[in-house]
């Protein structure tokens, strides 16, 4: 096998890692989004009338949704420049893929730098206490803050103890209503008593603690995104070299060949 049939068919190899990843950062980044969607929209409007501020909860998810989708178009380029073995193709690959990375370890410091801080902890909080003093208000609100309960595994805003002052037990969302036992499930009550609902954290805690895993996931993929990236431009500038240096058939010659007439 050639250098550059062997540099073609690594590079094609790392491409593909390089599109999954890339296509694991873009959807991860948007279920970020979407989920810090779901949690702002519960807020009262009113509140925020006069904040025109983009926080970076709000803000990091559209960073790595940028650099995941400019990761998969590089990545195409890539395929078509290894099989095509072209070496124009080779060196814009091997200039976007440049960009690339750059673009990867800007998102990464962006990330850890800005997003992954104290001011992130203290938006989330500060949302989750929003929703929860508008769920007081509003009935329309708890079936949503329900839903945010069961599948964060929390109760209350700070501590399930903040349901005391203004309901008769917890609600559902605090308990399994069903306990799976030996003889089958059966029903039990979500009042003040129930243990897991009073081991549960608040809210604002959980949530807070998923968007800091979130960012730092985030990051280590796209860390070692920019690491295969790394090896597909050392892939492609090989491949490059190789198919510069094939030998060209020299132009053949043919008599012409004069017919009298």
């Amino acid at each position: 096998m050639s250098t550059s049939s062997a540099s073609s068919m690594l590079l094609f190899i790392l491409n593909i890692i390089h599109v999954v990843f890339g296509l694991a950062i873009t959807c991860t980044a948007i279920w970020f989004f979407v989920e810090v969607h779901n949690i702002t929209s519960l807020r009262n409007a009113n509140h925020y009338l006069l904040d025109y501020n983009v926080y970076w909860p709000q803000a990091i998810p559209w960073v790595f949704i940028l650099v995941g989708v400019l990761v998969l178009c590089v990545s195409c380029c890539g395929f078509v420049g290894a099989k095509k073995k072209s070496n124009g193709l080779v060196v814009m690959y091997t200039v976007f893929q440049v960009t690339t990375i750059v673009a990867l370890i800007a998102a990464v410091v962006v990330a850890l730098a800005l997003a992954d801080s104290s001011s992130t902890d203290k938006f989330i909080k500060d949302t989750i206490w929003d929703v929860y003093g508008t769920m007081k208000s509003d009935p329309t609100i708890e079936t949503p803050f329900g839903t945010m309960e069961k599948r964060l595994q929390c109760c209350g805003a700070s501590t399930p103890r903040d349901y005391i002052s203004w309901r008769r037990e917890f609600p559902i969302s605090c308990c399994d209503t069903n306990y799976h036992g030996f003889l089958g499930s059966y029903s039990i009550d979500c009042d003040f008593t129930n243990k897991l609902a009073n081991e549960r954290h608040g809210c604002a805690e959980v949530a807070t603690n998923y968007t800091r895993i979130v960012i730092r996931v985030l990051s280590a993929a796209s860390v070692f995104t920019a690491f295969i990236g790394l090896m597909n431009v050392i892939v492609a500038v090989t491949l490059s070299k190789s198919v510069s240096k094939k030998p060209r058939m020299p132009p053949q010659e043919y008599e012409s060949k004069k017919v009298l007439l």
